[in-house]
């Protein structure tokens, strides 16, 4: 007969040991885990306390408001804090946030020794593109790179290329919506497809210099339609039948789309890369983009190889694409730095993908809050109307659009106000990331090297009261710089007034001032935003043709909501539009 006791003697001493092992390593796990959190800077100290840190908080910040990113900013508010940290990585550095707009200015125009672009952004589009020069931290190649690309954003090329093409899609854009305005009379519908298919419509003919006719191809759909089964609700929104998308297209916002699973993910980079590699829809999105793109690249040095490439690209013309330009930057390159040119590379392909999809999504974006905000303010949206009438005498006189070249070259102050206050009222772009390259301090406060600095938009200073901070924190090069820009009236600050960014001159004519108070939209300094000068063509081309020749009348409270959505979109995009005429 077997002896249990003997071998339970035997046993459970090693049993004992292992267990005694496992509840050790457990123990270590669970603290490192938990929030290590920089000395002296605030936080929630509950948060402090859980190996979930903030993001209990976080998520019921999403789950209400659809934006996550409100919680720092309240975090500031709650501490009287200028400076706060968060926890939302176990076993990661805690994020610093930053809400005090001079101290964030002057880490990205003047401190960028102590702090260069973070790794946050690489991980969430890494995947899609490793080789696109955002990605890179400031140094050689990240030069390289961007001067591929460069001359996209030169006054030739966004006047004699980009400008007419932008021009040339939104009048399409303003045929679709009379359309829409015959059809649906006086009840709402939803615009944001539409205005995405704008944004892919300019931002891909810009770049292959040929059309996907998508927003056409809506038109020209409604446009044989005589009339739809309406509700006798005027406040019910329609529904208009749509056209089929390019197959090219749709594979292309297939991947640019695919930056949701990243930024959802607790493992960004290598979730991103294997869905891109082994989910189905995405493989064969991704082999789409690349024949496309390869094709695009192939047809360009063919063009290009019968004609004389210049030393200097100063002038573009002949250029009709972006991929013109990138392939006749890297031959001039090419025979500068003798040696053959490398046309279908890998960075190539990158740098054109990575500027389509900075051009796509945080472009259409804008546009929406633009016009939610110029549909709730009406006031607001009669007074740019005038304004346009009065800048464009020929166009109002003739009762037409104005022309590109019009629009490209007439000074309309208050249009420039309202797309000012747009970008910075919008929620489009949160925050400028940072990471502290050494050891150093912001306001006081330590902050250790490879920290992830935030430097939000959304916040005290910019679109909430501002926390007062003793000039003796500041950085030298801080209290240096004190005048150059404004600071903002806390008593309007959080209401969308396109007046505050004008002055008076010496004539007594209201003139733009850029630095009326501070807004970081595009981020600043050398790394900035790299499309900001494409934006904020697209956004006035498209504003003026819209107001030009529609009003957007209110919209019933049930299809006006402020909620956002994902990658900060507006939930809710619906127009009423009447279509005005400017005789």
């Amino acid at each position: 007969m077997i002896d249990l006791s003997s071998i339970r003697a035997i046993i459970s001493p090693a049993h004992g040991i292992l267990y005694a092992v496992i509840a050790v390593i457990g123990y270590v796990l669970y603290r490192a885990a938990l929030p290590h959190p920089i000395h002296g800077i605030p936080h929630n100290k509950e948060s402090a306390r859980r190996v979930l840190g903030d993001l209990p908080e976080l998520m019921r910040w999403k789950n209400k408001l659809g934006n996550a990113f409100g919680y720092f900013t309240d975090l500031t508010q709650k501490t009287a804090s200028p400076v706060v940290q968060v926890f939302l990585r176990p076993f990661g550095r805690p994020w610093v946030i930053v809400v005090d707009p001079r101290e964030s200015h002057d880490i990205m125009t003047r401190r960028y020794a102590e702090f260069d672009r973070s790794a946050f952004f690489g991980d969430t589009m890494k995947a899609m593109g490793p080789q696109f020069h955002a990605h890179f931290p400031t140094g050689r190649e990240w030069t390289v790179h961007r001067r591929l690309i460069g001359d996209t954003m030169s006054a030739g090329f966004l006047h004699s290329v980009a400008g007419p093409q932008m021009w040339k899609v939104a009048q399409s854009m303003v045929q679709l919506w009379k359309q829409k305005t015959r059809l649906a009379g006086d009840h709402p519908f939803n615009a944001a497809d539409d205005i995405k298919r704008a944004a892919l419509d300019i931002i891909w003919s810009a770049t292959f210099g040929s059309e996907t006719g998508t927003v056409r191809a809506q038109q020209s759909l409604l446009s044989t339609a005589k009339q739809l089964e309406l509700s006798t609700e005027t406040d019910a929104a329609v529904e208009f039948p749509e056209a089929a998308d390019p197959q090219a297209c749709m594979s292309i916002v297939t991947i640019m789309n695919s930056i949701r699973i990243p930024v959802n993910s607790p493992f960004p980079q290598i979730h991103h890369w294997f869905a891109l590699k082994f989910y189905p829809y995405l493989v064969v999105a991704g082999r789409h983009r690349d024949q496309m793109i390869g094709s695009a690249l192939k047809a360009a040095e063919q063009k290009l190889s019968t004609q004389k490439i210049e030393d200097v690209v100063e002038s573009t013309a002949g250029l009709t694409s972006v991929v013109d330009l990138v392939i006749a930057k890297e031959m001039k390159m090419a025979q500068k730095e003798g040696r053959a040119p490398s046309i279908d590379s890998r960075v190539t392909r990158d740098e054109l993908f990575g500027f389509m999809l900075g051009g796509y999504e945080t472009t259409s974006t804008n546009v929406c809050w633009g016009l939610k905000f110029l549909t709730k303010h009406q006031d607001i949206q009669q007074k740019l109307r005038a304004a346009l009438r009065s800048g464009f005498p020929r166009a109002f006189r003739a009762d037409e659009n104005p022309t590109v070249q019009e629009l490209l070259s007439t000074n309309i102050p208050y249009l420039d106000a309202v797309i000012a206050e747009v970008m910075r009222c919008s929620i489009g772009a949160l925050a400028a990331i940072r990471v502290a390259t050494v050891d150093t301090q912001i306001l006081g406060h330590a902050i250790p090297k490879g920290t992830d600095v935030f430097l939000m938009n959304n916040g005290p200073g910019k679109l909430m009261k501002p926390i007062e901070v003793p000039e003796s924190l500041r950085s030298d090069s801080s209290r240096e710089a004190k005048d150059r820009t404004g600071a903002w009236d806390p008593s309007d600050i959080g209401v969308f007034k396109p007046e505050r960014w004008l002055v008076n001159d010496e004539a007594g004519n209201y003139t733009f001032d850029p630095l009326a108070g501070p807004a970081h939209p595009f981020g600043a300094g050398p790394r900035g935003c790299f499309g900001r000068k494409w934006a904020l063509l697209e956004i006035r081309i498209i504003f003026v043709l819209a107001f030009w020749n529609f009003e957007l009348l209110p919209t019933p409270e049930s299809l006006s909501s402020w909620r956002v959505g994902e990658q900060n979109q507006a939930e809710q995009m619906y127009l009423r539009l009447r279509y005005s005429k400017n005789t």
